[in-house]
């Protein structure tokens, strides 16, 4: 078995195809968020059930992800990525051509089974494809996909759809997963799996910062998902037509890009200042939103999506910090506490639509995401002072 150290040779290609891999998965799982409109028109059903195509898809990794992680544990890490890519290029495909929603939702079953296993491996794979001192910025790139694809895979996605129809996007996430994959075999080195695959969670959990970091997560993750579920609604719902819709998500998008390219220069320097900041900009921006109408609206999304952008990056990299010991295992818990939120997001959401229409939406949002600020600051308060005092 070729050594995962030999990848030195070209790191970044094999981080460029983890990126590609993560980027597919995260465009996957949020991608009807952005064309509930369409979806719920072709599908026949409400616009509240075409959002649990995202929330049911997250609470299945929630189901099978620890199981799975250790069924899967012997395998070589690069096999497992194949396959695992296999299955959102069968699923998105299964997608794209359903005939009713019943057969939407079991297609997206199928491409969610092994989401939670790729993500719980990428943080150790991308490690090992560089050197120790580069380790920190190349799992934080690797994760950088997540903001990407939230910011740029759905908005273009949407985009399509709007243009060519919602099932075009699917189907070409279908052909980058099976191109992934393809890539992978030749550009990835292999890693071995491990004998124990079971990660010391109570001992991560145990630690203060990895506790701060998961409320965090939990809380603005949220109220993002109470609201980016829907999104579409909630636009048409503040003036936007539905001509304009696809560019207003690509302007959330764009503004995300800064917003990844800040918390990159930032996650090495001032992780936890940059993490306050992001929280900050983005409670305001979301809170704007109850009142902003049109194009009003259109700028405090954007400055919502570049704030956005720069969280799962800055929170991964905090509660990587946060557990040096035991970094599986609090990665583990990151993806976990995730998903946790897009689901109840999206349930939360679609209550808030179906009783009281998308202007509820942001109401929510905004008093989550300032939650999520007070054990942040608190945390990083206390943090500083025993810094201080030492």
């Amino acid at each position: 078995m070729r050594p995962a150290a030999s990848a030195a040779r070209h790191p970044l290609l094999g981080l460029a195809v983890l990126f590609a891999a993560a980027f597919t998965t995260i465009t996957t799982e949020t991608l009807p968020s952005g064309l509930l409109p369409l979806m719920s028109r072709a599908l026949q059903v409400p616009e509240s059930l075409v959002g649990l195509l995202v929330g049911a898809y997250a609470l299945l990794i929630l189901a099978v992800t620890v199981p799975l992680v250790a069924l899967t544990s012997r395998w070589s890490r690069r096999r497992l990525l194949i396959v695992l890519m296999g299955a959102f290029a069968a699923g998105n495909l299964l997608t794209a051509l359903a005939p009713n929603y019943s057969v939407a939702m079991a297609a997206r079953l199928v491409a969610g089974l092994g989401h939670g296993v790729l993500w719980s491996m990428m943080a150790a794979y991308a490690a090992s494809l560089v050197a120790p001192h580069r380790t920190g910025r190349a799992i934080a790139g690797v994760f950088a996909a997540n903001s990407a694809a939230l910011t740029l895979g759905v908005p273009l996605g949407t985009a399509l759809g709007q243009v060519a129809g919602w099932r075009v996007p699917f189907a070409i996430l279908a052909g980058l997963a099976a191109l992934v994959a393809a890539v992978a075999r030749v550009a990835l080195p292999d890693m071995p799996g491990t004998a124990k695959a079971r990660p010391s969670s109570i001992r991560a959990v145990r630690l203060p910062d990895v506790r701060t970091v998961m409320v965090t997560t939990g809380l603005v993750m949220l109220g993002h998902f109470t609201l980016a579920t829907y999104i579409a609604p909630f636009l048409l719902g503040a003036g936007i037509a539905q001509t304009g819709l696809s560019t207003a998500l690509l302007a959330f998008g764009l503004a995300g890009v800064l917003g990844v390219i800040a918390a990159g220069a930032a996650v090495d320097r001032a992780p936890r200042g940059a993490l306050l900041t992001a929280l900050g900009a983005m409670t305001l921006a979301v809170a704007a939103l109850v009142l902003l109408r049109g194009n009003a609206a259109v700028a405090a999304a954007a400055v919502w999506g570049a704030a956005y952008a720069a969280l799962p990056p800055l929170l991964q990299a905090l509660i990587l910090k946060a557990a040096p010991g035991a970094q599986a295992a609090a990665s583990a818990l990151f993806i976990i506490t995730f998903n946790i939120s897009i689901t109840a997001g999206s349930l939360l959401g679609g209550q808030l639509l179906a009783w009281h229409g998308p202007t509820a939406l942001p109401f929510a949002a905004a008093i989550l995401t300032a939650a999520a600020v007070l054990p942040a600051a608190r945390r990083i308060t206390l943090t500083a002072t025993r810094a201080s005092l030492g």
